[in-house]
């Protein structure tokens, strides 16, 4: 199964911020494409094709994923499925969610990282991470910006079960680490 780490990308350029005050930015995939990872992964696991990095970057840029922080997947959603001939819907509820992954289907899921007094789970700030099944106890999520010990710092621990590549943790987890972003779960799944 594909799994891509942002953090392998120092050297591919990628172009975000274009409509914020401060941008726009010249980024890298390393520091701003966790977006575009989950993306690439997702289509590799779904379909029968591959979308390499580069590819992704151009598109976000080409369309206008780039405006904000990141890659937005309300664009990239609906340019994703139509390409690769997914069905994409989006949810802020975690039940959904929970179904689209019971049904073979995958959720990029976007994490809010540290707000008030709670610490991420998956990020300090915002972030996306993929995940790809539920047994009905935990998800198993892939993380494109992992490394070691990240799971281990106060505020973490406990909370992140790790079998490398893959991370397992409760809905329970998302639901907080996913608390203060809008909307929460990008979902795909084939076309029936």
């Amino acid at each position: 199964m594909l799994y891509l780490n942002q953090l392998d990308y120092p050297d591919i350029p990628y172009v975000h911020r274009t409509e914020q005050p401060d941008g726009p930015v010249t980024s890298s995939v390393r520091k701003s494409g966790c977006g575009l990872c989950c993306s690439c992964m997702m289509v590799d696991h779904l379909t029968m094709h591959n979308l390499p990095i580069e590819d992704c970057v151009k598109m976000a840029e080409e369309n206008g994923a780039n405006k904000g922080a990141g890659s937005s997947q309300k664009v990239m959603g609906p340019i994703l499925a139509e390409k690769f001939g997914l069905e994409f819907s989006q949810s802020y509820e975690i039940e959904d969610a929970l179904k689209c992954l019971r049904e073979g289907g995958e959720v990029i899921i976007n994490v809010g990282g540290d707000h008030d007094d709670y610490i991420g789970v998956y990020s300090h700030g915002g972030h996306y991470v993929l995940a790809i099944g539920y047994d009905g106890e935990e998800l198993c999520i892939l993380d494109p910006s992992y490394k070691e010990d990240k799971y281990e710092e106060e505020g973490r621990q406990g909370k992140v079960r790790v079998q490398y590549p893959y991370t397992y943790c409760t809905p329970e987890v998302i639901v907080d680490d996913t608390r203060n972003r809008n909307p929460c779960f990008s979902m795909y799944w084939r076309k029936k």
